[in-house]
């Protein structure tokens, strides 16, 4: 029984032995293999390393990034008050039934030349849109496909809308797209009506801001590539097109002028008229003593001629157009001479001045 002890105690001393000679063996195999391949094993080493590196740093920018995104979302949907962030209005394709029903209308009265219905439908129509409608009513012969793509407007009740339509041609197969801005409000009864931005600054403004929006430049767009290709596949409408427009601009000028022209010496006959029954009421004597007066009046209405040149005695403001909001395009300073061109009857005159046509406020030329 000893001598198995004994035994038994060799044997596990003989195994530890084996034991640490094989790990000391397994360590010298490896100092010895790492010497040898020293370089090898620095260079495998080292490219860990910048491995071990760059997987961190793209680790971080990849965290930072998306925390960044998560932060950035919660800002779009609230601010630090936690009230809903402003965003950008969606542009609304046929959202409101009574705007469509009135840009309707509105497209059908200028196919027809209906004045009565379009001067009904606007708060303010001048004598120059409506020549520029009947010019164009007869060529046209129908609107179709008319969609209202809206905005809400300047304030409560209105809108900014862009009509999209189709319009065909007298004697024309192919139809072409066009858009139109308008601007729609109520009336206190929940009837629509347009109005007219010439009137009215602040929405002008506002409509322009609109229009400069993402969406709506992209509507545009659309019809605008669609309409030049259209022009591009019928040569045919490209020459009409080409000639009409500029025979409208023309044609429209003349029915303004001429009716201008018309409008002025009914107002002439009428104001000499009305002169006459006056004289004739009037008893010589207080004629007499009251002629040096007239005389003067009539020396200073007659100083303004109907046209030729003419030089003011204050400032006079030249706009593009007939209206106090029109934009100033020179002002000429008293002492200085204008041409005038025509005297209108809606009080305005057309002037030209340092190479500029445009228009002054009749009765500031004294």
């Amino acid at each position: 029984m000893e001598k198995e002890r004994k035994n038994g105690s060799g044997h596990q001393k003989n195994r530890k032995q084996k034991g640490g000679r094989s790990f000391s063996a397994v360590y010298r195999r490896i100092l010895r293999l790492f010497r040898r391949h020293r370089k090898t094993a620095l260079a495998a080493s080292a490219c860990a390393l910048a491995v071990c590196c760059m997987l961190l740093v793209v680790w971080a920018l990849m965290k930072g990034l998306s925390d960044q995104n998560i932060e950035a979302e919660m800002e779009t949907v609230r601010d630090v008050a936690g009230e809903p962030m402003d965003t950008e209005e969606p542009l609304l394709e046929n959202a409101w039934p009574e705007v469509n029903d009135l840009i309707s209308r509105y497209f059908a009265a200028m196919q027809e030349d209906d004045e009565e219905t379009l001067t009904a439908l606007r708060d303010y129509t001048g004598t120059a849109e409506l020549l520029r409608i009947r010019e164009n009513s007869s060529h046209i012969e129908a609107y179709t496909d008319i969609s209202c793509f809206t905005k809400s407007g300047l304030e409560e009740g209105s809108y900014v809308v862009f009509a999209r339509y189709e319009v065909k041609f007298e004697g024309i197969d192919t139809t072409l797209p066009g858009i139109a801005p308008l601007y729609v409000c109520e009336n206190g009864d929940g009837t629509c009506y347009l109005h007219d931005l010439s009137q009215d600054e602040a929405a002008a403004a506002y409509a322009a801001e609109v229009a400069a929006q993402e969406d709506v430049t992209r509507l545009y767009a659309q019809v605008n590539e669609e309409y030049e290709a259209r022009l591009a596949q019928d040569e045919t409408l490209a020459a009409y097109v080409e000639s009409y427009q500029s025979d409208m601009m023309v044609a429209v000028g003349e029915a303004l002028e001429e009716q201008t022209a018309q409008e002025t010496e009914e107002q002439e006959d009428e104001a000499a008229e009305t002169k006459t029954q006056e004289t004739a009421e009037t008893p010589k004597e207080a004629d007499a003593a009251g002629s040096g007066a007239s005389d003067q009046d009539a020396g200073s209405s007659s100083s303004v001629p109907n046209s030729g040149p003419f030089t003011v005695s204050e400032t006079v403001n030249i706009r593009k157009g007939v209206s106090e909001t029109s934009d100033k395009i020179a002002v000429c300073y008293p002492g200085e001479t204008l041409e005038i061109l025509m005297k209108q009857a809606d009080g305005w005159t057309r002037v030209e001045y340092q190479g500029q046509v445009g228009y002054v406020k009749s009765d500031v030329l004294k």
